[in-house]
């Protein structure tokens, strides 16, 4: 008796283009990734290389992640593979687009721009090669055993939650912080007769502003948030006009409509300040012994850093302020937090070139006699951070506790509650 063997039949030529699609799709996947990379690898070199105080070792990181992303990338997991693509390449993507592509929209290409969009084109092309990760062939188990598979998955998941507390945040954290959001200022939102005006920094850079003239003879610069622009202080702006100060909004470098890198930390905001007080000093209208500062979140604390080296700003009121550093320290924070924080920052300086600002409890002691008036909201370790201010500042340093309002909120929250004191406290510091 013979045996009859049926060979299976051929795939079609239909089939065989179906299958052949997704094999030249999965061939994408590593030049997709490795141009992504080189953009925004030459972009934040580009930043690192250009601050003032180059940190060799984040130079050598930012060359080091990607280097080996490509050398891991054949023996990831596809489900890893897009997972890191998405989140990388929305990343680069976003930050890419809202602080250079706006810029260069709102007011004209600069050179500064060229390696910013390029790094949104390589977050799509690691969007791309995430996604294409998902044509290439299914890597088989290397055990197939129930519990095996179970310990993988396990340890998947807690690389994931390691990987989102460690890399993810402060990652995520530092280009927010070095890629303010250059959306454009609208003159009109302001409401009151003002000035547009460019302020020269030492080192040639402009920084944008707005001026309301003095009507009593003292002046207060203003100063706004991290990732803001003058333009999101408009209604301290307007509150002070009414008291018949004059009053300069700077965009710090980077945000607004200024030149230069952004730093959500403020590391790179004194020679900005300095340029503000030249340009007040020289002011007709303005009595140089009548110049005080007010500022929001992180205009507070460059503010209180500027007053303990440059005794013309003979008042200030800081809203909010509360360096990472300080609160790490008022607060009782559990280590990981703690360290997600000390990670925020190493990447800040990392990036963006600059050396890290330093805390304000010894600074704030060199203010006195002149006087400073914290304000301090409900939000997550402010207040507890400005009692500490309070205590290194003296008696010339008072603190008003606003625990109902949110984050730099008390203003527009508690109105008169608010404008009283500020403006009682100027109105008694700067001698009117």
């Amino acid at each position: 008796m013979s045996a009859t063997v049926q060979s299976s039949p051929a795939p079609s030529p239909v089939g065989r283009r179906r299958g052949a699609r997704p094999a030249r799709l999965a061939r994408l996947e590593r030049p997709l990734l490795a141009g992504g990379l080189v953009l925004v690898t030459a972009h934040l070199l580009d930043l690192a290389i250009s601050g003032p105080d180059t940190a060799i070792l984040g130079v050598l990181s930012i060359v080091a992640v990607p280097a080996a992303w490509m050398a891991a990338q054949p023996h990831l997991i596809r489900p890893t593979r897009l997972a890191l693509g998405l989140f990388v390449g929305l990343l680069a993507l976003g930050f890419g687009v809202v602080s250079h592509g706006l810029h260069v929209l709102n007011s004209g290409p600069d050179w500064r721009d060229l390696t910013g969009v390029g790094m949104a084109l390589g977050g799509i092309a690691l969007v791309v090669s995430g996604v294409v990760s998902l044509a290439a062939p299914r890597r088989p188990p290397r055990r197939t055993g129930l519990g095996w598979r179970a310990a993988h998955g396990a340890g998947w998941l807690a690389a994931a939650a390691a990987f989102v507390m460690l890399v993810s945040i402060p990652l995520g954290s530092g280009l927010l912080l070095t890629h303010a959001p250059r959306w454009e200022i609208q003159e009109a939102s302001l409401g009151i007769p003002h000035e547009e005006v460019t302020v020269p920094t030492a080192d040639g850079r402009a920084l944008s502003a707005w001026y309301v003239p003095s009507r009593n003879g003292a002046a207060l610069l203003v100063d706004h948030g991290s990732g803001g622009s003058r333009e999101r202080v408009v209604a301290h702006v307007r509150m002070l006009a009414r008291h018949g100060y004059g009053v300069l909004a700077l965009d710090l470098p980077g945000n607004g409509e200024s030149e230069g890198h952004s730093n959500g930390l403020g590391d790179n905001a004194q020679p900005a300040i300095d340029a503000g007080l030249d340009y007040l000093s020289r002011r007709p209208d303005v009595n140089p012994g009548r110049i005080g500062g007010f500022g929001l979140s992180l205009g507070a604390e460059v503010l209180i850093q500027a007053a303990a080296g440059d005794p013309r700003l003979r008042a200030v009121v800081a809203d909010g302020g509360a360096r990472p550093q300080d609160a790490q320290a008022a607060n009782d924070l559990e280590p990981l937090e703690a360290l997600v924080g000390d990670l925020q920052i190493a990447v800040v300086r990392g990036i963006s070139g600059m050396r890290s600002s330093p805390s304000l409890y010894p600074l704030i002691e060199r203010i006195a006699p002149r006087p400073v008036l914290l304000v301090a909201s409900g939000a997550p370790q402010e207040i507890p951070t400005n009692r500490v201010y309070a205590e290194h500042g003296g008696p010339t340093t008072e603190l008003l506790e606003l625990p109902s309002a949110g984050h730099t909120g008390g203003l527009r929250k508690l109105g008169a509650e608010y404008e009283q004191p500020t403006m009682a406290f100027l109105d008694r510091a700067l001698g009117l």
